[in-house]
């Protein structure tokens, strides 16, 4: 019967409580204590999953005995390496919600070994109390009152049947307890496909609209290379010949050259940089090294590169690295005071970390920038994220995490 199954559960929460208890405390005391010698930390990472284990083992035993289904569950990665399956662990709220119920079996453990052993004890000490009559020869002590006669024995079997039922409905609640309690931390919801199907939707509009804003700003920078920027060029050379060829005598004329010689200078110049801040061409030629190069050579501020990845990266990783450290570096030159800057781009196994320090003034709000912001949309699109830490004082640095994982054709 399940009320027969509910009692032993209640019974053994406290032998279970006692050995995960046990369980997680060693392993954590453990690996704690050995970190140090960095033989701790696998032991620290086995416990992550031993503790999956023990909460499963703890749902098989809630739905057998309880009849109570707690399934979960757990955040899933289609990486095949361990490291990627590991922090998938560790971020899962299901983790900790496990962790909390394990390490709480014990406490809860006592109570209820306690409760349903009273429960269990006094019916059958009422309903066996003739037995116990004809075994103790000076009668039977109940409480207050001294059972010596046979019919008092029989009262007391008989009054054991009420309290037997009552006993039987509490170990029942009880047991209903311990189940909301299972249900409560050791189970989940599995995720809505409708609203995961709009997350993604989402995701992979914002990544479309990127893209495209992205080839639109090449294809201004290239129009502007072979249009404009190609005329100016030819003016600036045609007034140079001009002023070249110019009687000795024609001052006038002459300065009057000179001059629209040196505005189209300027006004190329000008239209150079503003193709650069669009889309800069030395990106899509040579890649995102050259660029950092070429960015940290027009900075006002001195600019240490670092590091710099080696090999070419996805189009849309480089874009988003690039313009990470042009709007950091600009905001440098404009607001830090600062005397160096630091730029590190690193490529790990599944990102790019960018890294942009300054030994400024600090007190950068990314809340109250449109460029910050404007970069934190941009990484999310990818997938990415922007962190700020600027103390008052100390300098800034801004750190992005861009996903490697794109489906876009690496240029060049």
């Amino acid at each position: 019967m399940l009320v027969f199954r509910r009692t032993a559960y209640l019974l053994m929460t406290l032998p279970l409580g006692i050995v995960w208890f046990t369980v997680i405390s060693t392993l954590v005391s453990t690996g704690i204590g050995l970190a140090i010698t960095l033989i701790g930390i696998p032991i620290l990472v086995g416990t992550v999953y031993v503790l999956r284990w023990m909460a499963q083992a703890e749902r098989g035993l809630v739905r057998g005995m309880l009849g109570v289904d707690a399934a979960a569950h757990y955040r899933t990665t289609t990486d095949p390496d361990w490291w990627p399956g590991f922090q998938a662990r560790l971020a899962d709220p299901q983790t900790w919600k496990d962790l909390v119920y394990l390490v709480v079996q014990l406490p809860i453990g006592v109570v209820w070994f306690t409760l349903t052993t009273v429960l269990i004890s006094v019916p059958v000490l009422l309903l066996g109390a003739p037995v116990y009559f004809y075994a103790v020869p000076d009668g039977l002590d109940v409480g207050v009152w001294s059972i010596d006669t046979v019919g008092g024995a029989i009262g007391l079997m008989l009054l054991g049947l009420p309290i037997a039922w009552l006993s039987l409905r509490a170990i029942d609640g009880l047991a209903w307890l311990h189940g909301q309690w299972a249900t409560f931390l050791l189970a989940s919801s599995p995720p809505d496909p409708l609203l995961t199907a709009q997350v993604v939707d989402a995701r992979s509009a914002q990544a479309r609209i990127i893209e495209a804003a992205d080839a639109e700003r090449r294809r201004i920078e290239r129009d502007l290379h072979d249009g404009a920027q190609q005329r100016l060029v030819s003016l600036s050379l045609k007034l140079g010949m001009a002023q070249s060829r110019l009687p000795e005598d024609d001052e006038t004329a002459a300065k009057l050259i000179a001059e629209a010689h040196q505005e189209s200078r300027l006004a190329l110049t000008e239209l150079r940089d503003l193709a650069r801040g669009i889309h800069p061409a030395i990106l899509t030629d040579r890649g995102l090294g050259p660029a950092l190069d070429d960015l940290a050579g027009r900075a006002t501020t001195p600019v240490r590169i670092a590091a710099i990845p080696p090999s070419r990266l996805p189009a849309p990783v480089e874009a988003g690295a690039y313009f990470v450290v042009a709007e950091c570096l600009a905001n440098v030159d404009k607001y830090a005071e600062a005397q160096a800057a630091t730029v590190t781009v690193i490529r790990g196994a599944d990102a790019l970390e960018v890294d942009v320090a300054d030994d400024g003034k600090g007190g950068a709000d990314p809340a109250t920038g449109s460029g910050l912001r404007g970069l934190a949309d941009r990484l999310g699109a990818l997938g990415g994220r922007l962190d700020v830490t600027s103390p008052e004082g100390e300098g800034t640095r801004v750190h992005a995490t861009i996903p490697l994982a794109t489906n876009d054709p690496v240029a060049g």
